[in-house]
């Protein structure tokens, strides 16, 4: 349930984000535009149990529904023409008996640079939930340790070269770091991260011209330097060894000071009570110097990096241990979240917590912000 919570977060972001760069008070519209790309690509071995997998060959075909942001607010605020969109994705990973394939789709936003000219970069980021045909099964599928769950999520980082040929039509060439995971909400979950290139056009249905506007750096995108912000933490997950589904819980604390337009560094601390550890810690009777159950547990400082785009905050975090009694993957981790300001006080977000490649778990969470 609360994966399916998650997800429907998630296409609710993607709502929120499309529908808020639609307009503002100068009436410029912003140009739809379809695209259509060819995936080729590798699959990298991240652990010695699936290294015998990623000699595949994953390849796909993508579907993608876009706006190019013209109003003058969203020039504003990053001096570009940013993209923002859906992208319907499906992708063959090369091994139909074991891997076989899968079929995504996912918002995402992608500034470019150099917009008004014939050639152009551009830098996307997208999430949203992904369908998988094969998963791992003890006895039919036992070498899937990519996939224990029908519906996980995929997470996508494109850099592009775009060449316009004429003002309804672009050619693009571009380089993709795909990863899907459940988020570790049910086990195997080691994920799948397989690099692609991709070859593609793009076509407008009216003509596309990109103003040459000054950038007008006294302007005050966000006035207020300082944020801080409280949560609560909701997710659950199976427990290492069982199939019984267990709570996450927790809280953090994160203030951010900001260092440009929309560039802040954050601090802050959190907590986490996962019931899934302390799960295994019973199962496998790990018990502490006086006897007793070791703690579940964990408290860590969290350093990073904020986005700070309108209502939308796009955050990384790294993560370090300070209170750890059972012993994690790693002394750090990363966390990557996406949160939504509503009104001037409250937030809601979904983040997701990794270690190294592998996912921990992915979480929503609910707080005040100041």
């Amino acid at each position: 349930m609360s994966s399916k919570l998650i997800y429907l977060l998630i296409l609710w972001f993607a709502w929120s984000t499309l529908s808020s760069g639609q307009g503002d008070s100068t009436k410029i519209k912003s140009p739809f535009i379809t695209g259509l790309r060819l995936h080729y690509g590798m699959i990298i071995s991240h652990s010695d149990e699936i290294e015998h997998l990623s000699d595949s060959e994953p390849w796909g075909v993508e579907l993608d529904f876009a706006w190019h942001l013209m109003p003058t607010n969203i020039w504003e605020y990053c001096f570009c023409y940013p993209r923002t969109g859906i992208s319907l994705v499906y992708t063959n990973y090369g091994n139909p008996e074991i891997i076989g394939s899968s079929i995504s789709i996912y918002p995402y936003i992608e500034p470019f640079i150099g917009t008004q000219r014939k050639t152009s970069m551009s830098v996307r980021f997208g999430i949203g939930p992904a369908f998988l045909t094969k998963l791992y099964d003890e006895e039919t599928n036992p070498e899937n340790l990519f996939f224990g769950s029908r519906i996980a999520f995929i997470a996508i980082l494109n850099i592009a070269l775009n060449y316009r040929l004429n003002d309804r039509t672009n050619m693009r060439l571009a380089a993709n770091y795909n990863h899907i995971s459940n988020g570790a909400v049910k086990e195997p979950n080691l994920g799948i991260n397989y690099p692609t290139f991709n070859l593609g056009i793009d076509h407008s249905f009216t003509p596309v011209k990109f103003e040459d506007r000054m950038k007008d750096k006294s302007i005050e995108v966000n006035p207020k330097k300082n944020r801080f912000e409280a949560v609560v933490i909701l997710t659950g997950k199976d427990a290492a060894d069982t199939d019984e589904f267990h709570l996450i819980f927790g809280l953090s604390s994160i203030y951010s000071r900001l260092v440009s337009r929309v560039s802040a560094f954050s601090a802050g601390a959190e907590w986490i009570s996962d019931l899934s550890l302390q799960e295994k810690i019973i199962n496998l009777n790990i018990l502490d110097d006086s006897g007793e159950y070791i703690d579940h547990n964990r408290i860590a400082l969290l350093f990073g990096h904020e986005l700070w785009l309108g209502k939308f905050i796009f955050s990384q975090q790294l993560g370090v241990y300070i209170y750890a009694p059972l012993t994690p993957l790693d002394p750090v981790y990363q966390r990557y979240g996406l949160s939504l300001l509503l009104g001037d006080h409250f937030l809601i977000g979904v983040n997701i917590k990794a270690h190294r490649h592998v996912a921990n778990f992915l979480d929503m969470r609910i707080g005040v912000n100041f």
